[in-house]
């Protein structure tokens, strides 16, 4: 059986996701393939080329380090040159492409020890795309380029854009890529009791919105197409904390630790497929 973790997006909420999947190694589930989206798509590919347990300790750990001012650089000239026209972006992504490539130890997709895919969205249909070959820095820059916020990414003569819009729950994806068990890891967090404070924020908040039925129609049609193959989904349950303001990772070990814990607890309680993906009675993930 094919296993693979298929990751959401969620910005600075992915110490979340080394956070879980640091518990499922630990409990002896590993992948044989990674899919992820936006934020997703970069934990993914650090850990297909840094695979098993260290690998996932090494990705909590440079969370824990990372700071904003490692990843972004906020010019206000060029934030006003976005917001009047000049620019189709607010934020350039030099420090984010640098971040890729230290975090990233291949340079090409297909390079990497484990598979994995980065998924994106065609900036002029809307049609979610599945990067699964070619440079690594460009597909993880396209899969997190939130349209106004970050530059578009043209690869192969599409302009693509952030893979939340499209595919926020890339399940279907890891399907797609030849799963039969997938182990879907999100960011979710508690439900806000008012609107963010920042343009920038606002804006992250609002694609989250948008995007978030779509990716609940994604989840059920991967668990039908689940029901006809005899594979299975696990939702691997978030510890839901408030949401930080985008730019600050200065909680990212908190983060790491809740969403272990929680990962550990789900698994103590012999957790059990989606209603309606087939299991047998009282098996436990492997």
């Amino acid at each position: 059986m094919t296993v693979a973790f298929a990751l959401s997006g969620g910005g600075n909420l992915g110490p979340m996701q080394a956070g879980s999947m640091l518990g499922l190694m630990e409990a002896g589930i590993e992948p044989d393939l990674y899919v992820g989206t936006s934020v997703g798509a970069l934990n993914a590919a650090f850990l297909a080329t840094r695979p098993g347990v260290e690998g996932a300790r090494t990705l909590v750990e440079a969370w824990t380090a990372l700071r904003r001012t490692h990843a972004f650089r906020v010019n206000v000239v060029a934030m006003m040159a976005g917001f009047i026209g000049f620019r189709d972006h607010l934020i350039r992504t030099e420090r984010f492409r640098a971040l890729i490539r230290r975090w990233v130890e291949v340079e090409r997709i297909e390079d990497s020890p484990t598979p994995f895919g980065a998924t994106a969205t065609d900036a002029l249909s809307g049609e979610p795309v599945l990067l699964r070959a070619g440079d690594a820095v460009d597909a993880l820059a396209a899969s997190s380029a939130i349209p106004g916020i970050f530059p578009p990414v043209r690869i192969q003569g599409q302009w693509l854009v952030d893979g939340s819009l499209s595919a926020g729950c890339p399940v279907l994806q890891a399907q797609a890529m030849g799963a039969d068990e997938v182990y879907l890891i999100t960011t979710a967090t508690a439900p806000r009791l008012a609107p963010p404070r920042g343009t920038v924020a606002l804006a992250m908040n609002s694609v989250s919105l948008i995007t978030a039925r779509a990716s609940r129609e994604q989840l059920l049609a991967a668990q039908r197409q689940a029901l006809r193959t005899g594979g299975r989904i696990y939702v691997v349950p978030s510890a839901e904390p408030a949401a930080p303001s985008p730019f600050d990772f200065s909680k990212s070990a908190a983060l790491a630790e809740a969403a272990h814990a929680c990962t550990k607890e789900w698994l103590a309680n012999a957790p059990q497929p989606l209603e309606g993906t087939p299991a047998p009675s009282g098996e436990r993930p492997r």
